[in-house]
């Protein structure tokens, strides 16, 4: 789908869903059903024919067995085209041995926000915050929950701040009025993820899968954009009602804040420093005490800057402006005083990230060390985990 067609589309659907919500949810949930229901019925006609050319045997001999061989064979490049599994997220795992503090803010916000439990924590040196959903059975679930924090994000806020963006990615695991609108938001981001296996490992026999979901992924995604928007607000909503308006405001507000913060100074310092042939450990030198020492005029003209972005179809995430009129705060830039700053200590015993996980192409105890550079718009491309970033 060409990205006019993709906007149009989304526009349509967004006034689909202002003007007509219940027609929206009701045409969402039933393309939702039409994915796994292509599947089953590609299946269920394969077996048919299979029986079918089984029982042929007694009565045309040798050429039932041919047509038997034949279909058992597409049947079983079928059910292995669908039989994909998504690799887990990378960083640093966490145990409640290295991190009680961390685990139990975890199990406090998971019973104040009702939300499906936290399986595995990992550390990165990347400056974001998500969860991921591995299914273990593929395109039919039964999810494995990864929550991915990088360490100079955490390193950036203060405790609450850091509640507060541990409970919007939490948010988007609640169960009870809002599980169905989660289900769908990570269903657009696992059917993406698969779309890229069915893209770079082409399996002879799967072809039908393929072509189907060449068409299917590309306007599920458009369809379903205005419900994965609705559940970013939905997950802000779930950081206010663990912290409160004030404290997610002043997270949103600091997180844009000091990503212009990188951009502007600390990756052209970096860049500079590469090429003089300096040793360089991407975000080794990063503290929270260069952000509070920038005079308050420029960082001023930073939220000022960030304000005015506005929201998009590049992601479902809103503009910083919108999510902070949903949770009806003004914003806040408040990078945390050095002595309040969450301290690594607190989120790590033990380990040592920089060694383990700041040098690029080390490897963790589960897996590669994230990008340096995490990609913030759009859903990623490749045969990963489904990741939503804060």
């Amino acid at each position: 789908m060409e990205q006019g067609d993709f906007e149009s589309l989304v526009s349509r659907m967004e006034q689909l869903a202002r003007e007509k919500p219940v027609l929206y949810r009701r045409r969402v949930f039933l393309l939702a059903a039409l994915g796994y229901a292509y599947l089953m019925v590609v299946v269920l006609v394969l077996l048919g024919l299979t029986a079918a050319a089984i029982a042929s045997v007694a009565s045309i001999g040798i050429l039932g067995g041919k047509l038997t061989a034949i279909v058992g064979v597409l049947l079983i490049a079928v059910v292995r085209g669908l039989w994909v599994r998504l690799k887990p997220p990378s960083g640093e795992v966490l145990t409640n041995a290295d991190a009680p503090e961390l685990f139990r803010l975890l199990n406090a916000l998971r019973v104040r926000l009702k939300t499906a439990p936290i399986h595995v924590v990992l550390i990165t040196p990347a400056f974001s915050a998500g969860v991921a959903q591995v299914p273990r059975l593929g395109l039919f679930g039964w999810h494995r929950n990864y929550l991915i924090v990088g360490l100079p994000f955490m390193k950036a806020l203060s405790v609450e701040q850091f509640k507060a963006v541990l409970a919007h990615e939490m948010g988007h695991l609640c169960h009870g009025h809002t599980r169905a609108s989660n289900w769908i938001y990570r269903m657009r981001i696992i059917w993406a993820r698969l779309e890229a296996i069915f893209e770079y490992q082409q399996q002879w026999g799967s072809g039908l899968i393929r072509a189907f979901f060449k068409w299917y992924i590309p306007y599920f995604n458009a369809v379903s954009f205005p419900f994965a928007r609705a559940n970013e607000y939905q997950a802000d909503a779930a950081s206010v009602l663990a912290t409160s308006a004030r404290k997610a405001a002043q997270a949103l507000t600091t997180v844009n804040v000091i990503g212009i913060y990188l951009e502007h100074r600390y990756w052209p310092a970096m860049i500079a420093a590469t090429k003089e042939k300096q040793p360089v450990v991407p975000f080794a030198g990063f503290t929270v005490q260069a952000v509070s020492s920038i005079p308050q005029a420029e960082i001023e003209a930073w939220v000022a800057a960030a304000l005015k972005q506005v929201t998009s179809h590049a992601d479902t995430h809103p503009c910083l402006t919108d999510r902070l009129k949903a949770i009806g705060a003004s914003a806040d830039s408040r990078p945390p005083h050095p002595a309040r700053v969450l301290r690594s200590s607190w989120v790590l015993r033990g380990h040592d990230l920089r060694r383990n996980s700041m040098r690029p192409g080390t490897r963790s105890r589960r897996a590669r060390t994230s990008p340096i550079f995490p990609r913030r718009r759009g859903a990623e491309r490749g045969p990963i985990a489904s990741m939503e970033l804060y």
